[in-house]
């Protein structure tokens, strides 16, 4: 996902917007997968100020919780 990312930001990004954050969430079998990617040395600019991102152990709950109103 980093390649994706650091390409993005190479590449396709607009003069004046803030770095690419990746974040993956998938679902494979029975198995939900939450990974998170930064690119080197960079600074996360949100409307909303957190001390820290969310919990994998939340993200995924939260993927999970969405898979299963999908599937209904």
């Amino acid at each position: 996902m980093q390649m994706y990312v650091n390409y993005y930001d190479r590449y396709e990004i607009i003069e004046g917007e803030n770095p690419t954050i990746g974040i993956l969430m998938c679902k494979q079998s029975d198995e939900a997968l939450v990974e998170l990617t930064l690119p080197k040395d960079s600074n996360i600019y949100a409307k909303e100020y957190k001390l820290y991102l969310p919990d994998k152990k939340l993200l995924k709950a939260k993927l999970q919780e969405w898979i299963e109103e999908v599937e209904e």
